[in-house]
């Protein structure tokens, strides 16, 4: 009988955390999927203006400041430990490394869609100019850039930001 009520208790506690977890993810998710319309939206809205590489830099970096404030507030807002600079600093250094994989993917992905005669012209359009590239084909790519990121961006938040 003592047996059954260490293997309930152990059974509760692994369900309780399995929920916790679920809830987390379902968090992080909604403020992920508002963050995404952030990023597509500042990336549409520069794209004309600044080279490619500029605004999707631009984007992911206004996109992970409202990831940040929304998360901080709700997803995680049991699990802060020490001031807001210091989780909104812990937060960048795990942002950038989702950040980064997002911005290798969509910088592949545009490589791969665009026509170029050489790397000196494919630089100078990533780089330096404005990427004639439809809108649509541009957030589909910088959507997939994002869903890249996103387990890495959650593992670190969990193990590393509100740890």
């Amino acid at each position: 009988m003592k047996l059954y009520g260490i293997v309930m208790i152990n059974f509760i506690n692994i369900t309780k955390n399995i929920q916790s977890v679920l809830e987390k993810v379902i968090k992080y998710s909604i403020i992920g999927g508002l963050g995404t319309i952030v990023n597509e939206g500042v990336l549409l809205s520069l794209k004309p203006y600044i080279p490619v590489s500029v605004a999707l830099a631009l984007a992911i970096e206004i996109s992970i400041l409202f990831n940040f404030i929304l998360n901080d507030i709700w997803t995680f807002k049991e699990r802060r430990v020490g001031n807001f600079i210091k989780r909104m600093y812990k937060f960048h250094v795990a942002a950038i490394v989702g950040g980064a994989i997002q911005y290798v993917v969509v910088i592949g992905l545009i490589i791969l869609l665009i026509h170029y005669s050489n790397l000196t012209s494919l630089l100078f359009l990533l780089f330096f100019s404005t990427l004639h590239i439809s809108s649509i084909y541009l957030a589909i790519v910088n959507f997939m850039g994002i869903i890249a990121g996103f387990g890495v961006r959650f593992i670190l938040s969990i193990k590393y930001v509100w740890a």
